[in-house]
This record gives C-alpha cells, sequence and structure tokens, in this order.
C-alpha cells in the first residue's frame, strides 16, 4: 500500500495493480513487482484463470515472452487448465516459439483432450513450433497417432489443409499413414485426395528413409528405414502398403510401388512367407487339375461305364479344394477394407468355386442333365484362367504374365472402338452367304464366329466360291466386293492396328507389366497378413506354435542394410538394379559424390 504525500483532505491510497491484472494489462514492470512482492504466481481469478493463462491476451511478442519467462521462473503451473487451454496450448495458438521453449523446458506437454496441440499445428500450420514438439522424448508415436473426437489423426488434418513440411515431420517421427478416421478413410486417401501431385510427395517422404553409412574409406552401406512402411502403432507391417494401393489411382501406384524402399520391402516380406503363397498355388494347381479330369471323366462316362471310381475321387478333391478356396474368397471379402468386389479376380473365384461345388454335386445325375457339360467347362476354363493369373504373382514369371493382361486390354479397347464394323461385315456376310453349304453364315451367330475366325486370316475363299459361283442366291459381285473391303479395312488395317497399339511401347508395357506385378504382390501380402492376424487364427482353439510360426513367419525387421558386394547380393537375393538405385538415392540424398 502506498500513500500519496501534500493536504491530508486529497491523500488517497494507491492500490498496486494485481497479478492478474499486470499480466492482462501486459504490464512488465508491474509482473516484476508483484513477484517481488511476493504474489502468489498460481492463484486463479474468478474466471478459473491463473497469471500465466492469462499472458495468452499480451499482443506483443516480445512482453509475452519476457512475463512468461518471469512467472514460469517463480514456479507458475505450466499445465495449468481451464475451460480447455493450457499455457502450452495458447502459445501454440499465437505461434510463439520462444515461449513454447521455455514451457516445455519447464515441464509443459499437450493438453489431456482428444483435440491436443499437434491437431492445432497441423491445422494452422507453423513446422518451426511443431519441431519443437516432436523433439521432445515424451513425443512418442502413440501420441503423434492419438486420434481427435471424429477419429482424424494429426496426420488427416496436416494433409487436408496441405500443410506437407508438418506432415512431413509427423511421418518422419512414426505417423502413421494407415491410421483411419471414424468414416473408414485412412491418411493415405486424404493425401492422394487433397495433395498436389501426391506421388512425388510420397517418394520424397521414401527417399528420406534411406541413408548412407561409410564403412571403410571408399566403402559405403546404404540403411534402409522401414519404420514409414511398418509404423510401431500399425497392427500389421502390410497396412500401410495396403492404404496406399486403395488411395492411389493406377498412374499414381506405378510411380509409388515402384519405389526401391517399397521393392525391397516387399522383397524381403515375400522371402518370409512366400511359402504359404507356394502352398496355396499347390492347392489351386489340385483344383484345376482334378476340376479338368473330372469334367473329362463325364464326357467319357456317357458313352462307358468305367469310370465311376476316378468320377468319385475327382469329385471329393474337387468338392474338398473348391470350399476351400470359396472360404478364403469370402475370409478376403470380410477382412479386406472395400473395393474388393470392383476386381474380376474374387468374381473369378467366387463364380468359379460356385460352379465347380454345383458340377460335383450333380455328377451322379449327369446321365438325364445335359446343363452340367456346360457349366463343367466355364468351371474348368474359369479354373485355368484363375491358375494363370496366381502363377502372374510369382515374381520370376509374372512379369509375363502380367504383361499378357495388358496387351489383352488394349486389345479389348480397339475392338470395342471398332465392334460396329464387325457387326456391320457380319450381318452382312449372313445375308450373303446364308445359303452356304456348310451353313457358316445360316444365323448371326454363327456369322459373327466365322467373321472373326476371318479376321485372323482364315478367310476360306475357295471354299466360298468355287462349287456355287454361279449361284444367284450368293450375289457374286456384291459378296466380292464386300469380301474386298472385309480384307482391306479389317484383315489389313484393323489387325495391325490392335498389333501396333498393343507393342506400340514396349518399356512403358514393362514398366507397367513390373509395377502390376508389385501390386498383385503386395495385395496376396496384405490379405495374407490380415488372415494371420484375424481373430479367428489368433483365438485360444489355435494352438500356440502354429500361431508363433505364422507370426513369426510374417515379420520383417524394420532396419536393414544393404551392401554392394557380390555375397551380399547372392546370399540376399536382391536384384544389382535395386541395389544399384537404393545406393543412388542414398548417395544423392546426403550429397556423396558418385565416385566414392
Amino acid at each position: 500500500m502506498l500513500k500519496s504525500s501534500g493536504n491530508s483532505r486529497y491523500d488517497v491510497t494507491l492500490r498496486s495493480p494485481s497479478l492478474h491484472e499486470a499480466v492482462r494489462r501486459g504490464d512488465l514492470a508491474s509482473v516484476s513487482e508483484c513477484l517481488k512482492n511476493g504474489s502468489d504466481v498460481n492463484e486463479v481469478d474468478t474466471s478459473g484463470n491463473t497469471a500465466l493463462l492469462l499472458a495468452a491476451c499480451i499482443g506483443q511478442k516480445d512482453v509475452y515472452t519476457a512475463i512468461v519467462g518471469s512467472l514460469i521462473e517463480k514456479g507458475a503451473d505450466v499445465n495449468a487448465y481451464n475451460k480447455g487451454f493450457t499455457p502450452l496450448y495458447n502459445a501454440v495458438f499465437y505461434k510463439r516459439a520462444e515461449a513454447v521453449e521455455m514451457l516445455l523446458k519447464a515441464g509443459a506437454w499437450l493438453r489431456p483432450t482428444y483435440r491436443n496441440e499437434l491437431h492445432l499445428l497441423a491445422e494452422i500450420g507453423g513446422s518451426n513450433i511443431l519441431r519443437l514438439l516432436l523433439a521432445d522424448q515424451r513425443c512418442t508415436p502413440e501420441v503423434i497417432n492419438r486420434p481427435e473426437e471424429d477419429g482424424r489423426t494429426a496426420l488427416h488434418i496436416a494433409a487436408q489443409f496441405c500443410h506437407k513440411n508438418c506432415l512431413r515431420m509427423l511421418i518422419d517421427k512414426g505417423g502413421d499413414l494407415s491410421a483411419t478416421n471414424l468414416e473408414g478413410e485412412s491418411v493415405a486417401d486424404v493425401v492422394f485426395e487433397q495433395i498436389v501431385n501426391p506421388e512425388k510427395f510420397i517418394t520424397e517422404i521414401l527417399d528420406n528413409n534411406i541413408s548412407i553409412e561409410q564403412v571403410e574409406k571408399y566403402k559405403y552401406n546404404a540403411n534402409v528405414d522401414f519404420a514409414v512402411l511398418a509404423p510401431k502403432t500399425s497392427r500389421r507391417q502390410m497396412e500401410v502398403i495396403s492404404s496406399l494401393l486403395v488411395a492411389a489411382s493406377e498412374d499414381e501406384k506405378i510411380e509409388v510401388l515402384q519405389h526401391p524402399l517399397i521393392e525391397l520391402y516387399l522383397i524381403l516380406k515375400w522371402d518370409r512367407i512366400c511359402y504359404f503363397f507356394y502352398f496355396w498355388i499347390f492347392g489351386y494347381f489340385v483344383f484345376a487339375v482334378s476340376m479338368g479330369i473330372h469334367g473329362t471323366l463325364i464326357i467319357h462316362n456317357y458313352n462307358h461305364q468305367h469310370f465311376n471310381i476316378p468320377i468319385a475321387v475327382t469329385k471329393y478333391l474337387v468338392i474338398l479344394t473348391s470350399s476351400g478356396l470359396l472360404a478364403h474368397a469370402i475370409l478376403q471379402c470380410i477382412l479386406v477394407r472395400r473395393n474388393y468386389f470392383q476386381r474380376y479376380e474374387i468374381w473369378m473365384n467366387l463364380i468359379c468355386t460356385c460352379l465347380s461345388l454345383t458340377v460335383a454335386v450333380t455328377a451322379n445325375d449327369v446321365n438325364r442333365s445335359e446343363w452340367v457339360l456346360h457349366i463343367t467347362s466355364i468351371a474348368v476354363l474359369l479354373a485355368w484362367i484363375e491358375l494363370m493369373l496366381l502363377i502372374g504373382r510369382l515374381p520370376s514369371l509374372g512379369h509375363y504374365a502380367l504383361m499378357f493382361s495388358a496387351v489383352l486390354q488394349n486389345v479389348v479397347k480397339v475392338l470395342l472402338a471398332f465392334v460396329c464394323l464387325l457387326i456391320g461385315f457380319t450381318l452382312s456376310f449372313s445375308i450373303l452367304f446364308h445359303n452356304h453349304n456348310l451353313g457358316q453364315f445360316s444365323d448371326p451367330w454363327r456369322s459373327l464366329v466365322k467373321t472373326t475366325v476371318m479376321m485372323m486370316g482364315e478367310f476360306e475363299y475357295g471354299d466360298l466360291y468355287l462349287e456355287s459361283a454361279e449361284s444367284s442366291s450368293l450375289l457374286p459381285a456384291t459378296s466380292r466386293v464386300v469380301f474386298f473391303l472385309f480384307i482391306i479395312l479389317t484383315s489389313i488395317v484393323l489387325m495391325n492396328l490392335m498389333v501396333g497399339v498393343a507393342v506400340s511401347d514396349i518399356q512403358e508395357l514393362q514398366r507397367r507389366g513390373s509395377a502390376k506385378k508389385l501390386e498383385k504382390q503386395a495385395e496376396f501380402l496384405c490379405q495374407l497378413e490380415k488372415v494371420i492376424s484375424s481373430r479367428q487364427l489368433n483365438s485360444k482353439y489355435v494352438p500356440a506354435v502354429i500361431k508363433r510360426i505364422f507370426l513369426r513367419r510374417s515379420f520383417v525387421e524394420t532396419t536393414y542394410k544393404v551392401r554392394t558386394c557380390n555375397t551380399f547380393r547372392r546370399t540376399q537375393k536382391i536384384p544389382r538394379r535395386l541395389i544399384d538405385s537404393i545406393m543412388s538415392i542414398a548417395k544423392g540424398h546426403n550429397q556423396v559424390p558418385d565416385g566414392t
């Protein structure tokens, strides 16, 4: 209390401002005086605010920093909480980096509610402040991937607001790209939806996980960190790649999947659990062979009743294998997150196994069920086509199978573009040659089949005109003109166009084939890992030894060392091309001269 001097009639008692008032006004001198006079630094006002919480009212950055420092020095509670606000949250909101650093050193930490300072920075930006929070030892991957009320993590928000630097820092510190919100939307979904050129952004993230280590004067090793692909908080090691496959478009997948980090990871993962794939492909081989033999025996059983035992054996083989494959397909539909029914493989699998079970169950009635032969032929064809697609996932043979698929797609596109031309010639030939003695053009359907065969060069010109050249019903002049146009337009122009389009860019075709092979490989690994980690396999009824075998075989260490020596390549079975790509990224990222 201070008293004024002078006439007592005009003497007034002057009260020094309270600590809260001094902080609210931003009066550094008054704050220092209050603290010197022993004011309670943690006293709360009528609104429940401490002086440190009220410091957020100060507009001048330097004054704010000085007052916060003074309050902390006097023992202010750095984790004071009122109505959802903390001193750290206020400092982060107003982007006061120096104050944030002081508060962290004094023991302040993220507020305990769902939405914390990481979510705030992900929305408003501020990589310099985020770096301070991430450098704290308390900032673990579990904290980084903590969701809001709606399930969004800080990574979701950073990707939504296109704060690439913040998103990159969160990922490098253990952020999970596969984390999903309550709507099932992963971080990868938001990245590929909101960020411009997302494949380049993902490539930069992957490059940052490859570093170089000098082991001798002129010898280097590359250290590869798979943490971005297999974060500790993720339940499965293939979850991130699965999210990338779902989120990326076809062109984006080509860029992302062929990154050396992902390709190396898939090779290592494949080497761990390829035995499961070989067992699966063996089962599918048994299914296709037994289905083919069963269908063949059914045909011969029409005329000879000597195949009852082989038919019974193959019948039970078909029932056993097709039931297992059908159960596997249904389990995939349950475990796979979305878009699985948009893939033709699942439809082929379901149709083939259902038809096969139908054939096997009704085999005893084949003598009076002619339709069984028709569905048997379809089931056998689909079984062997599926086996071909399955072989397409093998690293050594899959490249050619998937190139076949790419060529098929190009051919189908050309045929769809010129289907009107094919229909026109089909109907024209059906009219002109309707009285042909072999009946090949007797109806539009037969005419379509014959016209398609003629496109391949099987014209049979002599059979068409030799024996009935003078018959008015064949309209020789008109038919020869139409036939000549058919040769020019379809056999020469259209067929050469299809060949040219199919193989016009061999390098691009090989690149897409390689990416497709990696995609199929990754899909299988994702599906198998989901089966291995599913609740059904990990129930109490499954022996513990089986659980350990499955889990141990599917696990890959998140760190790996790449060497350039020949012994390493032979023992690890890693292509030299891939090793060179990894070393190139490591040297370029760390600015190591190529001549070293």
